[in-house]
């Protein structure tokens, strides 16, 4: 199995509410500057692209979308509090065995940090804009290695 979790890039600080908030311009750029790169990985495509209601992360999916040839499907336990528990659960109940997750820290972190090391989940820090590829033979805590980790700024 494999599993992206890609955070949104950089947004404003200042709008009506936290889910208004949009990227910026170098966030746009940055989301698609990372999806480029990773969509030359054929290999590595997910089958379902899930994302945040959040309006940031419903930009940054659009990024993936297009190259991935995926529609992008909204859903409510990867808002930034969710917690690692309520995204287990879901993910054991989809059939498909390689998914892309776009979200927010620190539910992000807590997810990527259980899936590596086991619960309880000490948090891992994921970069605005940074995809994290895992491979893993079920969605349990601690079974995950890290198959690739970009930022935008490691891209020439």
């Amino acid at each position: 199995m494999q599993l992206w979790l890609i955070r949104h890039g950089e947004c404003e600080t200042n709008a009506a509410s936290d889910e208004a908030r949009l990227l910026t311009p170098r966030g746009l750029e940055d989301v698609a500057k990372v999806a480029a790169h990773v969509s030359v990985r054929a290999e590595d495509f997910p089958a379902a692209l899930l994302s945040s209601p959040f309006r940031r992360a419903q930009q940054t999916a659009e990024a993936f979308r297009a190259p991935w040839g995926l529609e992008i499907e909204t859903v409510p336990w990867l808002l930034p509090l969710s917690g690692v528990a309520a995204a287990l659960d879901e993910l054991r109940k989809r059939p498909e065995e390689r998914l892309a997750l776009v979200g927010h820290m620190p539910n992000l972190g807590l997810l990527l940090a259980a899936l590596l090391w086991g619960l309880p989940p000490r948090e891992a820090v994921l970069p605005r804009a940074a995809a994290a590829l895992l491979e893993l033979p079920a969605w349990e805590p601690g079974a995950a290695t890290l198959k690739l980790f970009i930022k935008p700024e490691e891209i020439p």
